[in-house]
Parts: C-alpha cells; sequence; structure tokens
C-alpha cells in the first residue's frame, strides 16, 4: 500500500506531516508523490487565513473525486481545517474516510488500518493535550536542514486568530524531547535545525 501525503500550511503543520509519515514508515506503509499510484491518501490541512481554507478544501475535493472513482482506496483529512471543520467535512466530503485531529497525529497508523479492516473512526484528543513528541520522521525538506517544533499552541486568543481553536492553548514541547529530536536529526545529516513557533507572529512566543 503506497500513501501519498499532501502536506498544506505553516512549517509546524510540515513537522506533524514527518512525524505521522515516520509512524507510518515504522509499520512499513511505503510513499508515492504520484497520486496515480497512491492507495491512501493524506491531506493535512491549514485554515489559518482564507486562502489557506480554500486551498485544503480544494485538495480534499480533488482527492475526494479519486475516491469516488475508486483510484485510491482511504482519504484521510488531518490537520486544522480537519480540527475546526469536522463535521462540515463529514457533511460536504464524504469521500472523507477519516477525521485526526491536530493533537491526535500519533493515531495515523491505527485510523488507517482501522479504514481499511471497514471499521473507520475519528481521532481526536483534548486540544490542549501534550504535544505528541515521536522522534521517528521522515525529513521530506532535502535533508540539509529540518524544523524543530519547540512549541504548540497559543495563549493569546486574539478575537481575529484561529489558532487557539485549532492547536489549543500554548504548550512547551519537553527540553529533553528537543534534545532528541535534535540529536536524531543532525545524526541522519541536517546541517541546520531551524526552531519553529510559529514563524514572525506572536503566535507561539511565551
Amino acid at each position: 500500500m503506497k500513501i501519498l501525503f499532501v502536506s498544506l500550511g505553516c512549517d509546524k503543520n510540515l513537522v506533524d506531516t514527518e512525524m505521522m509519515l515516520g509512524e507510518l514508515l515504522r509499520k512499513g506503509y511505503e510513499f508515492t508523490d504520484d497520486e496515480a499510484e497512491a492507495d491512501i491518501v493524506v491531506v493535512n490541512t491549514c485554515c489559518f487565513i482564507g486562502d489557506a481554507k480554500e486551498e485544503s478544501i480544494n485538495a480534499l475535493l480533488e482527492m475526494a473525486e479519486l475516491r469516488k472513482e475508486g483510484q485510491i482506496k482511504v482519504l484521510v483529512a488531518a490537520g486544522c481545517l480537519a480540527q475546526r471543520y469536522k463535521e462540515e467535512i463529514q457533511t460536504e466530503i464524504p469521500e472523507v474516510d477519516v477525521i485526526i485531529g491536530t493533537t491526535a497525529i500519533d493515531k495515523i497508523v491505527e485510523a488507517i488500518d482501522e479504514v481499511l479492516d471497514g471499521n473507520a473512526q475519528n481521532h481526536y484528543e483534548d486540544i490542549n493535550a501534550k504535544p505528541f513528541t515521536g522522534t521517528e520522521r521522515v525529513v521530506t525538506t532535502g535533508g540539509h536542514f529540518a524544523y524543530l517544533k519547540i512549541a504548540e499552541g497559543c495563549d493569546k486568543h486574539c478575537t481575529y486568530c484561529i489558532i487557539p481553536k485549532v492547536r489549543g492553548n500554548f504548550r512547551s514541547v519537553p527540553m529533553e524531547n528537543i534534545v532528541e529530536q535534535a540529536k536524531k536529526l543532525v545524526e541522519n545529516g541536517a546541517k541546520e535545525l531551524i526552531l519553529v513557533a510559529q514563524e514572525t507572529t506572536l503566535y507561539g512566543m511565551d
């Protein structure tokens, strides 16, 4: 079974994608960049701004057509749009087999296996759950540099910002896990580690 990942949004979302890829690799799944070869598609979505939301919806709709035609066997919606608009996705895009919330990315293998076994279940955790700290990652940035997520969520709760509703309140990744991840990334060839709180905004700053 070959899996295609469509990763949208910020660098934090990319780290989540790489962690999910790592979990799937451990279980023996193969990956592809060609949707014509894919048996399973995971769309890791974003909804930070209107354009990002539209891009994510269009990606899901495009893959839903392939699901409807039977070209792919499993379609997974993950990430921020999936967390925020899970009911709407289930209603409007029924071709999506399973939805994974932002704090349940460690359930990716279980979720796909359940669909293949005919027992699909959506996976969500408390929005303020501890950040997933798996160190098995498939780095997708070319290997010379990698992103290292040091925090999750935001306490600002600005009226114009969706982040706390999809990522929860601010939680730091435990220092020992950051060090462990950093060592493994360097061992695998990364020359530069870019710490991710949240790009150039106040989001993620303690």
